[in-house]
């Protein structure tokens, strides 16, 4: 069953939804950062709305409405972060490219004012994308904020080379991204635009 629709996760399953190990998540539970109920069995099962608490806070500073779109091909890690960003930016616009089609045209009627972008991904190429972002006039002031599974000092020279703002490794630290994009979006509404 697709995790993204049931409520109650084993530990596997949300440890998978948070990018991070099982172990992670069972050490979490015993010293109760992340609450838990118990099978007849002795299992524990997780709800969904906890795992996705855990990451982020539901208010946000940033007052202005403003949009984002998601490229990645991963459908279960789009949707988680699309879940997280909606909770973080509830006045955020917030849309999933999963193909470079999608993207493309997402690029030109969504007309975001962030890109995470994922710089590894099966039939697309993040540099490539994030290339053709920076140099077309009518995207180029679109922040970029590339994700990666491969954080090498060469991928994130290259890509911040290309214009990204930024590069960050996978499992994503939320707490960074959240301050990331905050600043980011601030500082561009500060820009009188001509």
């Amino acid at each position: 069953m697709d995790i993204s629709k049931k409520s109650l996760l084993t530990p596997a399953e949300a440890a998978r939804l948070l990018h991070v190990a099982p172990t992670t998540i069972r050490h979490w539970a015993q010293i109760g950062r992340l609450p838990f109920i118990s099978t007849p069995g002795g299992h524990r099962r997780f709800d969904r709305n906890d795992i996705l608490s855990l990451m982020s806070k539901p208010k946000s500073d940033v007052k202005n409405q403003f949009s984002i779109l998601i490229i990645e091909d991963d459908k279960e890690f789009a949707d988680m972060l699309t879940q997280f960003l909606e909770n973080l930016f509830p006045h955020a616009k917030i849309k999933v490219a999963y193909n470079p089609f999608d993207a493309g045209d997402l690029l030109h009627t969504f007309k975001p004012d962030v890109v995470m972008l994922d710089l590894m991904m099966a039939g697309m190429n993040g540099f490539s994308i994030c290339h053709r972002i920076k140099s077309t006039p009518a995207t180029a002031k679109i922040i970029v904020i590339a994700m990666t599974g491969a954080l090498t000092d060469d991928n994130v020279n290259r890509i911040v080379g290309l214009g990204a703002e930024t590069c960050f490794g996978k499992p994503l630290d939320f707490a960074l991204l959240e301050k990331t994009i905050k600043l980011l979006v601030e500082q561009k509404k500060a820009i009188p635009k001509f």
